[in-house]
């Protein structure tokens, strides 16, 4: 006679469990500090020329990296009308150890801690005003804001023949 559909089901459903633990123990590792993170980033500088520039906390090491070691923390730069926004993932950081310097066409932001070593200089789209920056920091996120230098540019449509 043939196996019980209910059996086979069952037994099933047991295999899969196994196999869905197994592949989610191998993820358990996700929120380890020596977790690699390698890529390139493309953008256009204040003087118009295009830079690739490689990220990650890997540096090209094929071990990993050590406890102490300095990471590149994810970053974003957006403009918002006059406003320039540079926002850089920095978890586990502490608000007291983060230190942010600027010029007209860059941010750099570095944290040093025994626990946290972040360092990372970000080119910005356009000449900001040094002197409007603000900076804030909440669970894990720093954003740092600027007014832009750059004059409007006034714009005309013109007709297609």
């Amino acid at each position: 006679m043939s196996e019980d559909i209910w059996n086979i089901l069952f037994r099933e459903f047991e295999n899969f469990n196994r196999r869905m633990d197994e592949m989610l123990s191998s993820f358990e590792n996700l929120n380890d500090p020596d977790v690699k993170t390698y890529g390139y980033t493309m953008y256009r500088g204040p003087d118009g020329i295009a830079h690739v520039k490689e990220f990650g906390n890997v540096a090209g090491e094929l071990g990993l990296p050590s406890a102490n070691s300095v990471k590149e923390p994810f970053t974003d730069v957006a403009m918002d009308g006059d406003t320039v926004r540079m926002i850089a993932e920095v978890p586990g950081a502490k608000k007291e150890g983060i230190a942010i310097d600027a010029t007209f066409d860059s941010v750099s932001i570095s944290v040093d801690t025994p626990n946290k070593r972040y360092r990372k200089e970000v080119a910005l789209p356009c000449e900001v005003d040094v002197e409007s920056a603000k900076a804030e920091y909440n669970n894990g996120i720093l954003e740092v804001s600027f007014k832009s230098k750059d004059k409007k540019k006034s714009s005309k449509r013109i007709d297609v023949n």
